[in-house]
């Protein structure tokens, strides 16, 4: 997987609506020639327009044609015919559930998954740093410090993400930066979501998936929940008739399983989930 490439900068909600929204009919606007008009639309200087560019990507928003030209993913069209300013904390669930599936998620999904999900016990952000650099084994020492800088800055202050409340941080004097994985509020669309984007991106050919081995693949990590929390969802999503299109929960001795049904693809679950998805702000 490759980096996100976000030159330590995070993303706003007013620079990710307004590039979508500018891209929708300039491919062309993080080209080259393009540069000093998109600094001025986006009120950003050159480095910070290139973060701008790395997280889209990284997001599944854009994808790139050509050398300097992109075009809308159906994701970001599906945005902005829900909520185009991303005022929404249900858009800011989508972005973040496909940065983890990313083929650009580098240092973004490590972050979830070199927390603790079961006690969510802190850890100091330089240790968290160092796991993170043994876990992605190619890069080069100074990008991924840029990146992580980046992707850190997006769980804190006014921040979209920091406020549907994925991760937590505290500073103290003596030990520094301490990082754990929040405890966001889930709807259940966000975890159908969720199950399909991991349908897609990793068990696209399987129907069928045991319930471990969802979890080692990150799905609680990503959600921010305990295996037995993301069991109990599940166990009791599977009674109602609304998900039954979408998935099963299939219960055995020390072997549960999840089923993927019909409906449980990113295309329909993400409008599901931007259309009757709740708040989940902080």
């Amino acid at each position: 997987m490759a980096l996100i490439g976000n030159q330590k900068f995070a993303l706003s909600k007013g620079w990710a609506s307004k590039s979508i929204e500018l891209i929708k009919n300039n491919r062309d606007l993080f080209s080259k020639t393009k540069l000093r008009e998109t600094r001025k639309e986006l009120i950003a200087g050159t480095n910070v327009v290139d973060g701008i560019q790395g997280w889209l990507l990284a997001a599944q928003l854009i994808n790139r044609i050509r050398t300097g030209e992109y075009e809308l993913t159906n994701f970001a069209r599906s945005l902005l015919a829900n909520d185009a300013k991303l005022n929404k904390s249900a858009s800011w669930w989508a972005i973040h559930l496909a940065i983890c599936f990313s083929d650009r998620s580098e240092p973004y999904n490590q972050f979830f998954l070199n927390l603790d999900f079961l006690s969510k016990d802190w850890i100091g952000l330089d240790e968290l740093e160092n796991k993170i650099d043994l876990a992605i084994e190619d890069a080069a020492k100074g990008s991924l410090v840029s990146n992580l800088e980046g992707v850190r800055k997006m769980f804190e202050n006014n921040h979209p993400l920091a406020e549907i409340g994925l991760i937590e941080t505290r500073k103290n004097k003596e030990s520094g930066v301490s990082i754990r994985l929040g405890s966001p509020k889930l709807t259940d669309e966000i975890i159908i979501h969720a199950l399909a984007m991991m349908r897609f991106h990793r068990y696209k050919s399987t129907p069928t998936v045991d319930f471990s081995e969802l979890t080692k693949s990150g799905l609680g990590h990503f959600l921010c929940c305990s295996q037995v929390e993301l069991r109990e969802h599940l166990k009791r999503m599977k009674q109602s008739q609304k998900w039954f299109a979408y998935f099963n929960y299939d219960m055995q001795a020390n072997l549960d399983s999840v089923s993927f049904n019909e409906l449980c693809t990113p295309d329909k679950t993400v409008l599901l989930l931007l259309q009757e998805g709740g708040d989940t702000w902080l």
